[in-house]
């Protein structure tokens, strides 16, 4: 008997075709249902007519937010009460200097069981 849970929509926001593809295909192997966008506008429209996904993976330098600093509130303003991940190949050191500060970020590149990792810890603990 399969024991995994039931599949989780998860909303992934990533400009990079190879990279989005990756994460997408990792997502579904683990069970889960990935919808994929490419930007925060595509999102806001896939919102539109869709319910709520079950949690947000978001590059963090991707086109349509206010900025790589506020991208993770503005999700959560899109997305209410729906958990938000950051994915990014930009340094720490430039995260802070760009203002940054989330505490669910996946530095760039990442082992594939990471991404499992963090999203199921997402579903678990729910929130943002």
């Amino acid at each position: 008997m399969d024991e995994r849970r039931s599949s989780a929509v998860i909303l992934v926001i990533e400009d990079d075709a190879r990279i989005g593809g990756l994460v997408a295909q990792v997502l579904r192997e683990a069970g889960h249902a990935p919808v994929l966008v490419r930007d925060v506008d595509a999102a806001r429209a896939w919102r539109d007519g869709a319910a709520a996904p079950d949690a947000v993976l978001s590059d963090l330098m991707v086109a349509g937010a206010t900025g790589p600093a506020q991208l993770a509130d503005e999700l959560a303003r899109i997305f209410p009460g729906v958990p938000v991940a950051l994915m990014t190949g930009v340094p720490r050191n430039r995260r802070a200097t760009l203002g940054v500060a989330h505490d669910r970020i996946l530095e760039k590149p990442f082992e594939l069981d990471a991404l499992i990792d963090l999203v199921n810890g997402m579903l678990a603990g729910g929130g943002h």
